[in-house]
């Protein structure tokens, strides 16, 4: 898989990237790139260690959000990633992984049949590197960055506090991001959760019908913004 070119100035170009530091000037794709600018997107992430609990609450947060048709993003990782891709994928959702390699290097191979079954589904996968390019551990955070940046949302399931899956959060707190998480009673790996409970502004799901109270909530936002721009281009 050699996959497809867009250049930072170019309208597939995912516009998530051109509100973040150290954007790369251009990406490569296979699959549907176009979802990401037609679609809202939210970062499901977390452990690779994942408890039995946290395995539900991934796909069930996969499966909620593909049914509000938004697609779910991630690093196609062991545990929390893959669980949430299966939930999306199981009402056909729409899903964007983003690799820390070449689009010809999926990591980890056990998921290379999850990588062509996101793109049978009309989703897509991403990456900054050349084809060829083999994974470093530097760059699983450097693609950390593109998760959260592609995405207006991001939703920990389950992690440590120092796990992977908090860089991923660090960076969606310096793009100004909204971040949740479900209750740390709920999981076992829960010191990223803890961590998370304490910070200001973070939402806390206790339940899914919490999870579908936030994502109505973010759309409501979404659609207040877009008809406010609407709104100011007929004055201008």
């Amino acid at each position: 898989m050699i996959g497809l070119t867009a250049e930072a100035e170019s309208s597939i170009y995912p516009k998530g990237l051109m509100t973040i530091t150290n954007a790369p000037s251009k990406i490569y794709y296979a699959g549907s790139i176009g979802i990401i600018n037609q679609h809202r997107n939210i970062a499901v992430i977390g452990s690779r260690q994942v408890s039995d609990n946290g395995t539900l609450l991934a796909y069930q947060t996969g499966y909620a959000l593909a049914k509000s048709d938004i697609n779910v993003v991630n690093g196609l990782a062991r545990g929390c990633d893959t669980y949430a891709l299966d939930g999306a994928l199981a009402v056909s959702g729409k899903c964007v992984a983003v690799l820390p390699c070449g689009l010809d290097q999926i990591v980890p191979r056990c998921n290379t049949g999850l990588a062509a079954r996101i793109l049978s589904k009309g989703g897509c996968l991403l990456s900054e590197y050349l084809p060829e390019t083999v994974v470093q551990k530097y760059q699983y955070i450097e693609r950390d960055r593109l998760q959260s940046g592609i995405s207006e949302a991001v939703i920990v399931i389950e992690s440590g506090y120092d796990s992977g899956t908090m860089h991923t959060v660090r960076y969606a707190m310096k793009q100004g991001r909204s971040i949740a998480c479900f209750d740390s009673r709920l999981v076992k790996n829960a010191s990223g959760n803890r961590w998370l409970e304490q910070q200001y502004g973070i939402e806390v799901f206790r339940t899914i019908e919490d999870l579908e109270h936030f994502l109505s909530k973010i759309q409501n936002q979404w659609k207040y913004r877009q008809m406010t721009v609407e709104e100011l281009m007929r004055i201008n």
